[in-house]
């Protein structure tokens, strides 16, 4: 592992004598009604690790953002390795040598593990096509040797601590000359704490300059060599590391002694009732656990990641299967699901407040109240009167700061976010509180107000349990604390015994070996794949044909075939096109007007007759016409923020209007020797058919193995992580709906061929059907996911379809209901199996 870090570093590292490192000048950021930084310095040397550390909100991420090319700054400027860097963009930066790894991974979950590292390294550093997943291999193991992630797996499938191996391994992959770590032990376990500090260490002898970003004060201080400190906006000094104790740096992060981070405890009365009673509760991931809390009470679930102590909680809330007996205040009650847990009176505060604690695009009044939404409402109507008083009310007891109770709650800090998921949680006078994480990313000014918050709570009545992953916080906060090993309680420490080292001692001494959590079943992940949408059309393909020959022996002779094939080269080329809209996570539903409108032009262009120079000026015509409805299109909808489905609406109407304004009525027949190219068959194989497969083999190599291709998916599955690693959104909206519309106008080429004359509703039935062949064929609606050999099989069985109830001599109706029928099925299918495939 060293021998590979050391000798990627080295060979960048040779690139240019000047001055090396980050140099970052009175850089000053305003965001409406904040002034995110003012005036700030900061450099990290070559061979140095740098710590900085701040409050959130303090301005660390935004500082990084510029420093990364990310973020423009107002004024100010950076300067990589001698060079600044000039407006806003991560290619820059990458190409200069700088890396960064994310608190929150920038991966895009529908790509592979060596799809996302490709697009994170900069442009000299990625290998060929052929070498993507042996270099990608290399990569992983530079970071483990004995790693057990393939390249091959999508990141999607990988639980946390996976994710964020493959943000660190991205960053190392090109062997940086500035790396920038934004808390990246928050999911990792002890040993990848240790892995992760050996390479920084190794990078560091090596002269890579490191900025190490972190609201775990001991561990900036163990790592680093200088720290800064960052309060509002402002720098509040550089200083050695030694020459600053841990209550010094927390006191200069807050701007105010903290005379203790933990409340004091109460004395508990061993005589308080109980209130929650767990008896040989067994789940997954836990076994025959067995405990009591009682009111007023904080117990804490210690242990090293994956023994249980997590899975027991979730259960507890509901959100996961298990069995045993759960008593509330003497009387059983039911956690089979979220709901029944909730009306038996457990509240629930989850690890992860971004994918489960907050409803990021909401206000902070209806994430505060989204828990107790009853308790404002009369015969079912909400009073807005009373929910705002208690929004504000809660503000102030909770000390949140946000502007007002209508602002976006995805703009608070993380601390004032945590404080929200609380509040919400205790809005609905829960009886048991489970908190999991409580202070996980939130700076220590925020820990101590949450810490503070819970104390509270227990005086109210509330008994309270706490999964952490930190020892002393377990410590300082809880009455008593269980400690798991393997799925067990192995450990009961109460009251005076409580204690860091105690805690510590016997998760040690308990076990060794972390265990992971489990990820999805193979099945689920290979029906969650690329290839089993192929599979299962394909498949069902050949049932429909060897069904429908087997009743009408016409079905499959050469005028049948030959008669499918056609109609499925025009489906499958307009299915091209749509694939390529709803892979940035669009939908085009001008295309089916746009092929009628294509065929009008046609009409007075192709017509018997008509001179070589009249017949180019109308190809001309035909083709500019698409693209420039395509540009229309992403005008609409990326520029004027329309949204895809009333921006392409409104084409569709605009494109009905014209065609029907040239052809009132069907008219203008197309040349007899033009129809005569179009429809040339091999036997009964239509040559435009064979050009359609080609194309869909050509296209899927280029969606896999491109980084346009990556970049389409991409920014379909995760805009601003394909923005990060610098594809550009609006660059690549504005291909794909050009190739929409140009694919449109392929597919017009064989429909003005069979239809014969200018009719403007000649593609009306091209926009639903183009779109339900791309989702039979394994696409998502909500982009990311497809496959142009998925959409021509797709355009195969629906066209298969039609033709089956013809030569069965079914009603018309027949292939709309088994056309719906597949969709759902198909939907329904591939949306659970990505759903099972997601680690919970």
């Amino acid at each position: 592992m060293g021998q590979t870090m050391t000798q990627d570093f080295s060979s960048n590292s040779d690139q240019a004598a000047a001055p090396r490192g980050l140099v970052i000048e009175d850089v000053s950021k305003g965001f409406p009604g904040v002034q995110a930084l003012s005036h700030v310095s900061f450099d990290v040397r070559p061979g140095e690790v740098h710590g900085l550390v701040g409050e959130n909100g303090a301005g660390k991420s935004t500082l990084m953002a510029i420093a990364s090319g990310t973020l423009l700054p107002d004024s100010g400027s950076v300067i990589i390795n001698g060079e600044t860097l000039a407006g806003a963009g991560p290619d820059h930066a990458r190409d200069l040598g700088l890396a960064i790894v994310y608190q929150h991974p920038a991966l895009m979950p529908d790509l592979t593990i060596s799809e996302n590292l490709y697009m994170g390294v900069p442009r000299h550093a990625r290998p060929s096509a052929t070498q993507l997943d042996s270099w990608a291999r290399s990569r992983l193991q530079a970071w483990d040797e004995s790693i057990g992630l393939k390249p091959t797996d999508r990141v999607a499938a990988l639980v946390p601590e996976e994710k964020f191996i493959v943000e660190i391994s991205k960053a190392l992959a090109p062997g940086p000359s500035i790396l920038i770590l934004d808390e990246p032990t928050e999911h990792l376990s002890t040993d990848d704490v240790q892995r992760l500090f050996a390479n920084i260490r190794e990078l560091k002898d090596a002269g890579c300059a490191i900025v190490y970003i972190s609201h775990r004060v001991r561990e900036v201080r163990e790592i680093a060599d200088r720290l800064t400190v960052l309060r509002d906006g402002k720098t509040q000094g550089t200083y050695q590391a030694t020459e600053l104790d841990e209550s010094q740096v927390i006191n200069l992060i807050v701007g105010r002694p903290l005379e203790t981070t933990f409340p004091s405890k109460p004395a508990l009365d061993d005589a308080a009732p109980v209130i929650l009673g767990v008896e040989n509760l067994t789940g997954s991931g836990f076994n025959d656990v067995s405990f009591n809390l009682r009111k007023g009470e904080i117990i804490g679930l210690a242990g090293i990641q994956g023994n249980g102590q997590r899975e027991l909680m979730r259960a507890l809330a509901g959100l996961q299967k298990s069995h045993g007996q759960v008593s509330l205040a003497g009387e059983n009650i039911s956690t089979r699901t979220p709901t029944k847990a909730r009306a038996a009176g457990v509240a629930y505060v989850p690890a992860d407040r971004h994918h489960e604690g907050i409803v990021s695009g909401l206000s902070v009044r209806e994430n505060l109240s989204m828990r107790s939404l009853t308790s404002f409402a009369t015969a079912g109507i909400v009073s807005k009167g009373r929910e705002f008083k208690a929004a504000r009310d809660d503000i102030a007891r909770f000390r949140i700061k946000t502007p007002s109770t209508e602002t976006n709650i995805g703009l608070l800090s993380g601390g004032n976010q945590q404080k929200a998921v609380i509040a919400s949680a205790l809005a609905s006078n829960p009886k048991v509180l489970l908190t999991d994480e409580p202070s996980q990313g939130v700076d220590v000014g925020a820990r101590s107000e949450i810490y503070q918050l819970l104390r509270a709570a227990t005086a109210q009545g509330t008994a309270v349990i706490v999964v952490s992953s930190d020892a002393l916080e377990l410590a300082g906060l809880c009455d008593r604390v269980i400690v798991f090993s393997r799925g067990r309680a192995v450990a009961d420490i109460a009251q005076e015994d409580v204690s860091e080292r105690a805690i510590t001692g016997a998760m040690l001494t308990a076990t060794s070996e972390r265990i992971r959590p489990q990820r999805a079943s193979r099945l689920v992940t290979s029906l969650a794949g690329n290839t089993a949408p192929l599979v299962s059309v394909s498949i069902a393909i050949l049932v429909l044909a060897v069904v429908a020959a087997s009743v009408n022996g016409a079905f499959l002779s050469s005028v049948g075939v030959g008669s499918m094939l056609a109609l499925a080269t025009t489906l499958s080329l307009v299915a091209f096109g749509q694939l390529l809209v709803m892979s940035i996570g669009g939908i085009d539903l001008s295309v089916g007007p746009l092929m009628g409108t294509l065929v009008v032009i046609g009409s007075f262009f192709f017509t018997n007759g008509s001179s070589p120079p009249n017949q180019a000026l109308g190809w001309v015509a035909f083709f500019a016409t698409a693209l420039a409805v395509g540009f229309v299109n992403w005008v609409l909808s990326d520029l004027v923020k329309m949204g895809a489905v009333i921006a392409t609406l409104a084409t569709f109407t605009a494109l009905q209007g014209l065609s029907l304004t040239l052809r009132p009525v069907p008219g203008g027949l197309i040349s007899a020797n033009l129809i005569a190219t179009i429809t040339t068959r091999w036997g009964p194989i239509p040559v435009l058919f064979v050009i359609a497969v080609l194309i869909a083999l050509i296209a899927e190599y280029a969606l896999r193995r491109t980084l346009f291709g990556m970049s389409l998916r991409g920014i379909g599955s995760k805009r601003e992580s394909a923005r990060i690693v610098g594809v550009k959104p609006l660059k690549t909206h504005l291909i794909a709906h050009l190739g929409c519309s140009f694919f449109a106008a392929l597919a017009a080429i064989p429909l003005m061929a069979r239809v014969g004359v200018g009719d403007a509703s000649a593609g009306s039935t091209y926009t639903l059907i183009s779109i339900a062949a791309i989702v039979i064929g394994g696409a998502s609606i909500f982009g990311g996911r497809g496959s142009f050999i998925g959409a021509l099989l797709g355009a195969l069985l629906i066209v298969q379809l039609n033709a089956v109830t013809t030569y069965l001599h079914l009603d018309q109706s027949w292939s709309q209901f088994l056309l719906g029928g597949m969709m759902i099925a198909a939907v329904a299918v591939y949306s659970r199996s990505r759903e099972l495939e997601v680690p919970r």
